[in-house]
């Protein structure tokens, strides 16, 4: 069978033997390369590593080897089990069935068939993994550690701000559900931008959802805080260092192997789904971060129950972005009446920046019981802040001070020399 040879191929070419028992993949699921997989099971335990593949294509003349596999695990896993069903019906119905229809009356007959068909059901409906037995994978954790050592800058995505960089343990790890909260208006989406610019500046395939903005709004901004072009003259065609911009054009092509892809209002005709987002990462698997501007502006499924609805989306987020190892930023507006009651001015009647708190959250408490993290943000008149609301490192309630200028794509900590 191909697939019993693709799925133990791709395992030896990985060295990963271990993801096998997450999806529950044992000796009894295998037919033609059952002694392959007992092999490679045995060579893992005494040795505590994956074999060489020629070490098995030696061994078992029956043993297909499939080099690059593109197919994931957990496609190859679930389609193992489809097909050992498959065989399980089969044999229940040729063997024991008519076994058990001669010796039974007929109401064990039906019971014991009842019984076993939903027993086989059971488990071609199973969606969930078998989980990781902490008491006995220390090998698979040591292979954890060293990939820690060797990809740790592969594994965690900087911010655009050092400290931020550093409060949150790294940046942005792979996998996280990350919300950015702000007031409306504020420069939430700039924040935003920038986050996946920079992302994308230190070797990160971005995808980048803008619901509200169309596609050449979107691209204008990054391009700002990419490259420093005025905004407004951008926009407007009028940039003094036309030269200048046209030549750093030049450098986006076929070259940059690493993606940035904007979906904005025209790419969405019915809108921002999870059902979208995952097609997207399924289609683009170099993919590593996720922006969603605009948690109100996806499409939360029918209904009348808003609020359960979001609750669905949200929690739909963060298995997507635990599924397909992507750090998922979703950006988030707290409503009007929360500002108001925050706000506040100085003695000179000036507004007072403070970012909202974790309880400003509008719509659904799911919104800041789902994320790994928690920015909040707030601007005024150039003075901005970022408040680590909600984070794994012990860093919850540092401010990042920030100076800003949307216009020229100048968003900097305040502590950072002024490059205005």
């Amino acid at each position: 069978m191909l697939l019993e040879s693709q799925l133990l191929s791709k395992a030896l070419d990985e060295k990963n033997f271990y993801v096998l028992k997450q999806y529950n993949i044992n000796e009894s699921d295998f037919g033609i390369q059952k002694p392959a997989y007992e092999f490679i099971r045995d060579y893992v335990k005494e040795y505590g590593e994956t074999p060489d593949y020629r070490t098995v294509v030696g061994k078992f003349e029956k043993f297909d080897y499939q080099p690059e596999v593109s197919d994931t695990f957990p496609y190859m896993c679930r389609s193992l089990k489809s097909a050992v069903t498959k065989r399980k019906s089969f044999e229940l119905l040729q063997k024991e069935a008519g076994k058990n229809f001669k010796t039974m009356d007929g109401t064990a007959f039906i019971n014991w068939m009842v019984e076993e068909a939903q027993a086989i059901q059971k488990v071609a409906n199973s969606s969930s993994t078998t989980g990781t037995n902490i008491a006995v994978n220390g090998a698979e954790r040591k292979e954890w550690y060293n990939e820690n050592k060797e990809k740790r800058s592969f594994s965690f995505i900087p911010t655009p701000y050092p400290s931020l960089t550093k409060w949150l343990g790294g940046g942005f790890e792979l996998s996280d559900y990350i919300l950015l909260m702000a007031f409306t208006n504020r420069g939430k989406t700039w924040v935003g931008t920038q986050f996946g610019q920079t992302a994308w500046r230190n070797g990160f395939g971005v995808l980048h959802y803008s619901p509200e903005l169309n596609k050449k709004q979107t691209t204008y901004r990054w391009e700002t805080l990419d490259g420093h072009y005025n905004n407004v003259d951008l926009r407007r065609g009028e940039l003094e260092n036309e030269e200048e911009y046209l030549k750093y054009l030049e450098g986006f092509n076929e070259t940059n192997e690493n993606p940035y892809i904007v979906k904005t209002m025209e790419d969405l005709p019915d809108g921002l789904t999870v059902d979208v987002i995952e097609a997207d990462l399924q289609m683009h698997p170099n993919v590593q971060m996720v922006i969603i501007d605009g948690f109100n502006l996806m499409s939360h499924g029918k209904g009348n129950n808003l609020r359960n609805n979001m609750t669905t989306t949200s929690r739909q987020l963060r298995q997507v972005f635990g599924r397909y190892q992507v750090a998922g930023l979703v950006i988030h507006q707290t409503t009007g009446s929360s500002e108001k009651e925050k706000k506040t001015e100085d003695d000179d009647g000036l507004r007072i920046v403070s970012p909202p708190k974790l309880t400003d959250y509008s719509e659904s408490v799911a919104l800041i019981q789902d994320p790994a993290t928690i920015l909040t943000f707030d601007q005024f008149d150039g003075v901005g802040k970022i408040s680590v609301e909600k984070a794994r490192e012990p860093s919850v309630g540092n401010c990042l001070d920030l100076h800003c200028d949307f216009n020229r794509g100048y968003i900097t900590e305040a502590l950072v020399t002024d490059q205005f």
